[in-house]
């Protein structure tokens, strides 16, 4: 379960988060949709600390944080419970494929390499790359990077996984391999937040969509609500413009 409760973000003058509230179920999927700039990427990095919000409370699981008044074991118990999958994949260069899966279970988590091992392949077979855990990610195209990026949180066993436009560097060929390996990532019932432009994906599996704009909720309902029938003006004249640009 992930809960925020009246979350705000300020960068300098800017506020970026004007009072987020609303909660994912354990075990749900909800796709976060929005315009560049509504706060989409801040709510995400806010979950886990990447971003410290200025106000609210933010639960992940059983831990909640008061932002204001946060300490560094609250912060470090968040973190075990959630991570974040990034559109640039942010693999290390000089690791394969299995190190940059074992790397944190080992590191973090104090695993022995045997057992990091065994995970790491479990998990990169899940994504469809037993056949290429001993390459770099120099020598893998961007999905490909980005489905051992997907392994790589999945072998954490978080509570939760926070998805940031996860194709959004991809070239379109490339896209329907991740978004097909998302869809085996939600049949496992793990928590996940979408931060995504893919319609189809977003109809298809999530629980619920929210719409996000300037920094608030404008409007959140199953998917086939808010995309067949918004209820705000904000969120139609959104979805018109996707429909328009994916038919150029």
């Amino acid at each position: 379960m992930i809960r925020y409760q009246n979350v705000h973000k300020v960068f300098g003058d800017l506020e970026v988060l004007k009072g987020i509230d609303f909660e994912i179920g354990t075990g749900e999927v909800v796709c976060i949709l929005g315009p560049s700039g509504s706060g989409k990427t801040t709510l995400l990095r806010c979950t886990n600390f990447l971003e410290t919000p200025t106000k609210g409370l933010v639960t992940v699981g059983d831990v909640t944080i008061d932002t204001e008044r946060h300490t560094k074991k609250e912060v470090a118990a968040i973190r075990k419970l959630s991570t974040m999958v990034f559109q640039n994949y942010n693999l290390f260069r000089n690791k394969t494929a299995l190190q940059n899966v074992t790397a944190a279970l080992t590191v973090v988590q104090k695993k022995s390499r045997t057992e990091a091992k065994e995970i790491g392949e479990h998990y990169l077979n899940l994504v469809g790359m037993s056949d290429r855990m001993d390459y770099y990610p120099s020598q893998l195209s961007g999905g490909q990077q980005q489905r051992v990026g997907i392994a790589r949180a999945l072998a954490l066993q978080p509570h939760a996984i926070l998805f940031d436009e996860p194709t959004a560097a991809l070239d379109p060929e490339l896209v329907g391999e991740v978004l097909g390996v998302m869809k085996t990532v939600a049949r496992t019932g793990i928590t996940m937040a979408v931060v995504t432009h893919e319609m189809g994906f977003a109809r298809e599996v999530a629980d619920r969509v929210v719409f996000m704009d300037g920094g608030v909720v404008v409007e959140q309902g199953p998917p086939q609500k808010v995309l067949d029938n918004p209820e705000n003006p904000r969120t139609r004249q959104f979805l018109r413009a996707v429909a328009e640009k994916s038919e150029e």
